[in-house]
């Protein structure tokens, strides 16, 4: 069965609509192809080849990243084919950057949170039904990524390109992420929008996890979108749409839309009023023909999480509520919200009415600090209740992301699925970083219990690189720095780490290489201060790898 409906936009160029979540397109050029997103794995990718490879025999010559999120950027090693050594790959310049942050410091819990948000665990036979722009998320604990860096970036408004003898204009356009880029062809009077417009609201904050979306930047890339009165628009999500006055209309109507919210949440903001009570009291609901139009139904983003959004980006997260200033820990608060209501067993109660009453907010509420403090009750009843209060609130979710999430929350709390990349795409990410990503992924990873009392000055020498990196431990901190002190010898040095070759720490850090057994066989070398070699440094060694743990 085919997982892509390629679509031809016009003569070479071609649309192909996944049944993942992003498109890809392909655009023949005289000599080779050209390659705008590639999807979200290696293995959805390798389905969409082929269907490329029916259209078109020509070597892909280029490809371009609109921007750096996982579905546009994860399939490209597999499309570039077998040009693989001869592809340019083009991006703007934050894109790099960004991925490098994301696939860094915060993937464990991004990982877990977009399993969530996209219902990555979900099957038809949990109700999983589809992710708002798209229909899944191809990625899972058994995916592989084949990410290609970009190798041309752009840091203007606006790059001129010719590739393969076709014309592109590459503008920055921030909007769903700072580096997205929209592409304009302008002898095919053809627009490729990215992820800035989309037939569903626009995600303003997504829950898995990401900073507020600037709205206004991103009101002011639709302009510039719309002021150049594209006859075809395909966005990377959801199908094409042609008709310049049409296309026009509709890039108005969502740019409209998103100021809307924006301009109303900052207004009730200067009247003293939090999110909750903006959200709670109805205060900004969208004027009927936006509410109405098929781009701005809430399948993705909505109007609530982007008041929240648009709140914290203005404010952060203090709501101005003096009770949310210091609030309890989760576990007093429960242990108090049950003796008010009388007990665990009267609470237990109360929540099965609010259930009863489909009052499935308070329930979940409910059942969630009885979880925390269940006292003499059976802790297998609250779960089955909340498990029920929340499949509830999923079905009651227009967004698919709140849907998903909910859904996939009632597996977890149920023990049926376990959310955490695989011990292979773990190593492999390690085995792919560079050395620099590595040391600022080792300062994120000290436990300062193990590092609290300890003063330490260590440094790194990889000999294959000439790379040179220095860790200072102190003050329950590990200061990180991607070069040996100035002057060493005025710093008091604990230990000095040779290493043979990069991929020798990496596999360290890896966990597929035993350290003793690295220092047996000389792939690592240590040093104190003097550059002398001392069998005491191999405990020194090992007890400074352990700070460096989850645990």
């Amino acid at each position: 069965m085919l997982r892509f409906l390629v679509i031809a936009v016009l003569p070479g160029i071609h649309c192909a609509i996944g049944y993942g979540l992003a498109n890809s397109m392909l655009i023949e050029g005289d000599d080779g192809n050209i390659i705008i997103d590639t999807l979200e794995s290696r293995e959805a990718a390798t389905e969409l080849q082929k269907d490329f490879q029916v259209i078109s025999s020509k070597p892909v010559v280029a490809i371009i990243y609109t921007h750096n999120h996982a579905d546009h950027v994860f399939g490209a090693e597999v499309l570039a084919g077998n040009n693989l050594s001869n592809v340019k790959v083009y991006s703007h310049s934050k894109t790099q950057k960004i991925l490098d942050a994301t696939l860094g410091i915060v993937q464990q819990i991004t990982y877990q949170r977009a399993a969530r948000q996209f219902g990555m665990y979900l099957t038809s036979e949990n109700d999983g039904i589809n992710n708002g722009i798209g229909l899944n998320l191809k990625y899972n604990k058994d995916s592989t990524s084949a990410l290609l860096y970009p190798t041309n970036t752009f840091d203007t408004d606006r790059w001129n390109l010719t590739i393969a003898g076709r014309d592109f204009v590459l503008y920055h356009a921030p909007g769903e992420t700072d580096d997205q880029i929209v592409i304009y062809m302008p002898k095919e009077n053809v627009l490729f929008a990215a992820d800035n417009i989309y037939k569903a609201f626009p995600n303003i904050y997504a829950i898995r996890g990401t900073t507020t979306r600037d709205a206004i930047q991103w009101v002011s890339s639709l302009d510039l979108m719309r002021n150049l009165r594209s006859e075809y628009l395909i966005p990377s999500h959801t199908k094409p749409i042609s008709g310049a006055e049409y296309i026009y209309e509709t890039i108005t109507i969502y740019r409209d839309a998103m100021q809307f919210v924006h301009d109303q949440t900052v207004r009730f903001m200067n009247k003293g009023f939090s999110p909750d009570e903006i959200i709670g009291n109805k205060l900004i609901q969208l004027p009927k023909r936006l509410k109405e139009h098929p781009y701005l139904q809430e399948f993705y983003g909505t109007v609530d999480w982007s008041i929240r959004g648009i709140f914290d980006q203005y404010l952060g997260w203090y709501s101005g509520k003096s009770s949310d200033l210091n609030p309890d820990a989760p576990n007093v608060r429960a242990q108090n919200l049950i003796r008010l209501g009388g007990g665990s067993k009267k609470v237990f109660e109360s929540a099965q009415v609010a259930y009863s009453e489909q009052k499935y907010q308070w329930c979940l509420e409910l059942t969630e600090a009885l979880c925390i403090y269940p006292e003499d009750l059976n802790k297998s009843e609250i779960i089955q209740l909340q498990v029920s209060t929340l499949q509830k609130l999923a079905s009651l979710q227009t967004s698919a992301n709140g849907r998903n999430w909910y859904l996939t929350k009632s597996l977890e709390i149920q023990g049926l699925i376990e959310i955490k990349p695989s011990p292979a795409q773990v190593t492999k990410t390690i085995l792919n970083s560079s050395l620099k990503k590595l040391f600022m992924l080792l300062s994120v990873n000290l436990n300062y219990h193990k590092a609290n009392d300890i003063n330490q000055l260590v440094l790194f020498h990889f000999q294959d690189t000439n790379e040179k990196f220095s860790i200072h431990i102190r003050n329950g901190i590990a200061d990180v720095k991607y070069q040996w002190p100035e002057n060493i010898q005025s710093n008091p040095i604990d230990m000095i780490i040779e290493v043979i070759k990069e991929e020798i720490w990496k596999q360290v850090i890896a966990r597929i290489k035993n350290p003793l057994t690295c220092l047996s066989n000389d792939e690592i070398i240590l040093k104190d201060g003097n550059g002398e070699i001392t069998p005491e440094l191999v405990v020194q060694f090992l007890t400074f790898l352990s700070m460096f743990t989850s645990e």
